[in-house]
């Protein structure tokens, strides 16, 4: 019996007071089991200071640290441009159809959509349907290939190589097409007339064909 009441001598108070159960606390949290894991990022800190600081046994100047902090920001800037695109969040959304995702509808028909959404001041119908006739009419006159999924911008660099002189064009109807269709942003009046003046002068235009065989 004298172990056991030893043991129970020895124990804590069942009661302890405030000082003492501060203590009795302290002591438990600093046992092993409650310290905080250092983070991957905390980790990575300490590695990096440790390179620079040489105390990981290399020593670097300092201004590769400066290289290597632009290198990072820049990477991070880049993936935040690329998530923010609107082609990007159409796809993270499930909405990854091409500008001509309606069968059966040629550009005249486009062209006919746009013509009332102009009468209705529908601004944002009207540049969409006008960049959709102006690629339907691409594939009519076989300037593209009738590609399922092709993107605003695919379509405008393509277009492009056949009217080298409205590239600029192209490229600028194809952004209003994304912003409207996917940023959700509002057409002006102006950009649907441009994108629609964009159309007449291209129909009226001899394309540029290249030969089959040729490389560029």
């Amino acid at each position: 019996m004298a172990p056991r009441l030893g043991m129970i001598f020895d124990a804590p108070p069942l009661d302890p007071s405030r000082s003492d159960g501060r203590r009795l606390l302290e002591d438990e949290l600093a046992k092993p089991r409650y310290a905080v894991e250092p983070s991957l990022w905390d980790r990575f800190q300490e590695w990096l200071s440790g390179l620079f600081n040489g105390t990981g046994g290399v020593g670097l100047p300092s201004w590769v640290f400066v290289i290597v902090l632009l290198i990072g920001l820049a990477v991070v800037a880049l993936v935040v441009v690329v998530l923010l695109r609107p082609e990007a969040r159409a796809r993270r959304s499930g909405d990854d159809r091409g500008v001509l995702d309606e069968r059966g509808v040629d550009a005249a028909a486009y062209r006919s959509r746009a013509q009332a959404a102009v009468r209705e001041r529908d601004w944002d119908t009207v540049v969409l349907d006008s960049y959709r006739a102006i690629v339907s009419s691409g594939v009519e006159r076989t300037v593209l290939d009738e590609l399922p999924g092709r993107t605003a911008h695919e379509a405008s660099l393509e277009l492009s190589r056949a009217f080298p002189d409205e590239g600029e064009g192209l490229r600028a109807s194809a952004d209003r097409f994304d912003a409207v269709r996917y940023g959700h942003d509002r057409a002006t009046e102006d950009d649907a007339r441009g994108v629609l003046a964009l159309d007449d002068r291209l129909a009226r235009s001899r394309p540029v064909l290249t030969p089959l065989g040729a490389t560029s």
